[in-house]
């Protein structure tokens, strides 16, 4: 017989339960920090671009070659690291990986034409592949699926200061002591940080000695799965356009533009570029906290790419003149960049966890490689209008920016078309559940919370 009255679950001592919440906000720092690191890689570029131009003598091909170097490295990248990642676990890949980033930023402080800054940037692109994919194979290690685009969102939204850096800090910086010095440090500090997350990350993921080595052959094999699965290719479309759409701006060219257009100096170019940093950091962090609120994210991934959409009309058909206009258009696109995380939780909802690096990564690389385009491709566009003292017209960049909201819309049509039938069901999941909270319509009380612990409505 049992006992009618069976013992309370044990419940971890204060001091245990402290020391846990210490070590999970420890373990989300560094992860923050490893991802920091990245943003500020990848924006940087964008307060010095006018200095690069002219004392590396480029033209705006090469200036876009340059800075969509940075993605077309660190998207190719996400194949293997998706492997390596499954294989090896994060904390050895992230420490590899950041560890040849800060070669890269050496690099860069030495380059002395195209070239180098090109080499550099692929270096460096490449490096920081692994720093947000690997925090997020963390999480989903360490956490529920349900709160994956949560904390997704709050480590994106931390790493902003990674951008906020790359503003005004490093344009102060720049000026003081030259960007190529700038760029010594932060490989310095990338050097650290690497130290830092070999001791830090947890081992969970590692393959241990007596346990069988999944074949590297079957890991790449695995990969046909996630894009042989059809509604993927929804989520690839929109995530193809979605964030590369705000790297545009931050990552690169609004930096030219506000210099270009509207005479910003370096301080006010920095200036700018930190309060649209802001701004993506605040957006990201209100979306973390009200997603523990609520279940729904198709309404946000809409609200997202339509708002980012009508920022870049403004920028392109509104009459702005003034640099503080420019800037404020800088912050709504900013406050809206979390709509990319929404399509990562739901590629990664999609698939078992034995996938979650590959499911990720596979995403991921097709988010950057768009974002590597989206440097290219307006460069290539503004080389084709007769320069005026020296820079592209304000009339290419008005059309550089149509065309980015025009891509966006079509995109967001794409991914509606191929995910109807995931958005109604989701809906009438949502529905149902409202009209009968905790049980959802043909299904058992006890199965609920395993039906609805990921969710993609």
């Amino acid at each position: 017989m049992t006992d009618p009255n069976p013992p309370e679950p044990s419940v971890p001592p204060p001091a245990a339960r402290t020391e846990a919440r210490t070590g999970t906000v420890g373990l989300l720092a560094v992860l923050a920090a490893a991802f920091t690191v990245s943003q500020f890689y990848r924006t940087a570029p964008a307060v010095i671009g006018p200095e690069l131009r002219s004392g590396l003598a480029l033209s705006p091909a090469e200036l876009g070659l340059a800075a969509g170097a940075f993605f077309i490295a660190f998207s190719l990248m996400h194949v293997p690291i998706g492997v390596l990642l499954d294989r090896y676990g994060p904390r050895r890949v992230m420490a590899a990986m950041l560890t040849i980033a800060g070669a890269g930023a050496a690099l860069f402080s030495q380059a002395g034409g195209a070239a180098g800054l090109v080499a550099a940037q692929l270096l460096i692109g490449a490096g920081c592949s692994a720093m947000f994919v690997g925090g997020l194979v963390v999480v989903s290690q360490r956490f529920p699926p349900a709160r994956f685009g949560g904390l997704a969102a709050l480590l994106t939204s931390v790493s902003g200061i990674g951008m906020i850096l790359s503003g005004t800090p490093f344009a102060a910086l720049t000026e003081a002591v030259g960007w190529r010095t700038g760029f010594l440090i932060a490989a310095a500090v990338s050097l650290v940080l690497a130290l830092v997350i070999f001791r830090a990350v947890p081992r969970r993921g590692e393959r241990l000695p007596e346990q069988p080595a999944e074949s590297f052959l079957r890991s790449v094999l695995d990969l046909s799965r996630i894009f042989r699965h059809a509604p993927v290719w929804g989520v690839i479309a929109l995530a193809m356009v979605a964030y590369p759409s705000i790297i545009a701006l931050r990552g690169f060219w609004g930096g030219p533009y506000l210099a270009d257009v509207h005479g910003a100096d370096t301080i006010e170019r920095g200036d700018i570029l930190l309060v649209m940093s802001v701004a993506t950091m605040v957006g990201a962090g209100l979306y973390a906290l009200f997603e523990r609120r609520t279940t729904l994210r198709m309404p946000f991934i809409y609200l997202a790419a339509g708002t980012s959409s009508l920022g870049f009309w403004i920028l392109a058909l509104a009459p702005l003149s003034s640099s503080v206009q420019a800037a404020l258009v800088f912050v709504l696109i900013g406050a809206f960049n979390f709509g990319s995380i929404l399509l990562l939780a739901i590629a990664r909802d999609m698939f078992p966890d034995r996938l979650t690096g590959r499911a990720i990564t596979s995403v991921n690389f097709t988010s950057f490689m768009g974002a590597g385009l989206m440097q290219v491709v307006p460069g290539i566009a503004l080389g084709l209008w007769l320069p005026v003292d020296g820079h592209p017209p304000a009339e290419a960049y008005r059309v550089v920016f149509a065309g980015i909201g025009a891509v966006l819309l079509i995109a967001a049509a794409v991914f509606t078309l191929v995910l109807r039938r995931q958005i109604a069901e989701g809906w009438r999941r949502w529905i149902a559940r409202r009209a009968a909270p905790g049980v959802a319509p043909g299904v058992a009380p006890g199965a609920e919370a395993r039906q609805t612990e990921r969710h993609t409505d």
